[in-house]
């Protein structure tokens, strides 16, 4: 698409909003940068914003704001069923999103991630590989920096990694990867998309236009995920830790396999692999299926996983307090990724959970808790709920805390040498924070301020 001298209205002046501002009046764009609420701009974005001549108006959303406009950019937290987003469908004006407008500006292949959990870890641990191999990259999309501005910086030499979701794929129409990689689907996301078909449906635009000169990573031991062999144009690369595939990756007797027609070739063993939990195989699974269909030599594919170490918020190891270990999984934002982290240990978990519920169903969720942890803690607007489903499951160890920094301090005092606290939500972070990184590191800062307390002895 042509932006040059277009009238470009985008919604949402977060991270991802102000990017796409930026990178929309770089390629000639005439551009505003709205959002319904008051915001009060960091002096950096203000002077960028300023230099890019864009002009930003918050604390308004009008339907005037669509007079003259050309194209829409929304951000992806916004529904698209907001009443300025139903009156521009009226008027046909297009509405793309960031990750759309990355894709129509960037010089670089783009390699995508989805799924519902896995994807962050999956990306960085992609571009690691890459990097590994020599090529210019930027990582960006549901993690990071705004991606549309980092992909000018990418030359067609390079590439481009990114974690792409649901909410960011249901506003891509020509994205097109060279590589994309979908993990998994379980609920998530219901209260947006109202149904696991609309859900699925967004996920599967990572591959809607893709070609036979294209990869499609499929994780065949996902029920869901094995069935979009029908329905891609991708040359299909299959994962599995259940059984040996013909094309892509697979593991057994304790290595990952990279295989091209047929031919297996060992890549790295579990001895070597510094991510815990079987969940972080299907996610090296799938780096070795595509970066290996690339062209990566399988020394440095081994070389950069070997030196992976989890990334932050995802199974991240804070500390160990009186031989208590304490785990931050803030990223865990749904009860399947819960699960998986209960199941990267041995049992002898206290959990934290809940946040803001998304209301998704807490059997299985709870089958697991009682199996697999010593107790619960729990916290945020879900503890009502979640206690009500522990209770139903048979889980008799049930606390609550109103507070991260009490949740810590019960933690500690609830846990014995070789117990671990984990904080694992299975929620979104909305009802006491902005984002799940900072419910994070609000958990890091009172367990290394319990950390430094036990320390000095006081």
């Amino acid at each position: 698409m042509d932006y040059t001298n277009k009238n470009i209205l985008v919604l949402g002046a977060g991270t991802s909003g102000i990017g796409a501002a930026i990178t929309a009046s770089a390629v000639g764009g005439r551009v505003i940068l709205n959002d319904n609420k008051e915001i009060a701009l960091s002096s950096k974005d203000g002077q960028e914003l300023s230099r890019a001549g864009v002009r930003v108006i918050t604390g308004r959303q009008d339907n005037s704001l669509l007079d003259g406009t050309d194209i829409i950019i929304v951000s992806p937290g916004i529904p698209l069923t907001i009443p300025i987003l139903v009156e521009a469908a009226k008027r046909q004006i297009p509405i793309i999103g960031e990750v759309e407008l990355a894709y129509q500006v960037a010089k670089a292949p783009i390699l995508a991630v989805t799924g519902t959990n896995g994807k962050t870890t999956t990306t960085m641990l992609l571009g690691a590989v890459l990097k590994e191999a020599g090529y210019p990259i930027c990582i960006g999309g549901n993690i990071g920096d705004s991606l549309s501005e980092q992909v000018m910086t990418v030359p067609a030499n390079g590439y481009v990694v990114a974690e792409v979701s649901s909410y960011q794929l249901e506003t891509c129409h020509t994205f097109h990867p060279k590589g994309a990689i979908v993990l998994n689907i379980t609920p998530d996301h219901l209260q947006r998309h109202k149904t696991m078909a609309a859900y699925q449906k967004a996920k599967e635009t990572i591959f809607a236009n893709q070609t036979g000169s294209d990869f499609t990573v499929l994780n065949v031991d996902d029920t869901i995920v094995a069935t979009m062999q029908e329905r891609t144009q991708g040359h299909v690369l299959l994962i599995s830790q259940k059984q040996k595939v013909s094309d892509g990756a697979y593991f057994a007797d304790n290595t990952c396999y990279a295989v091209r027609q047929g031919q297996a070739e060992a890549v790295i063993t579990t001895a070597d692999i510094h991510l815990p939990g079987q969940h972080n195989i299907e996610n090296i699974l799938a780096v070795i299926a595509l970066t290996f269909a690339l062209g990566v030599p399988v020394a440095l594919i081994k070389k950069a996983i070997a030196a992976f170490k989890s990334v932050e918020h995802r199974i991240e190891y804070v500390a160990t307090i009186k031989q208590v270990k304490y785990y931050n999984d803030s990223k865990a934002t749904n009860t399947d990724s819960a699960i998986k982290a209960l199941e990267a240990f041995n049992g002898q978990v206290f959990l934290i959970a809940g946040g803001h519920d998304k209301m998704t169903p807490l059997a299985d969720f709870m089958k697991e808790v009682k199996k697999r942890t010593k107790g619960i803690i729990l916290i945020g607007e879900a503890a009502e709920r979640f206690e009500k489903a522990a209770k139903e499951a048979g889980v008799d160890r049930i606390w609550r805390a109103e507070s991260m920094h009490g949740a810590v301090v019960l933690g500690s005092e609830l846990a014995r040498a070789g117990d671990v606290v984990l904080l694992s939500p299975a929620c979104s972070s909305f009802d006491w924070y902005s984002c799940f990184e900072e419910r994070g590191d609000d958990f890091k800062k009172e367990v290394k301020e319990l950390e430094a307390k036990v320390k000095g002895g006081r």
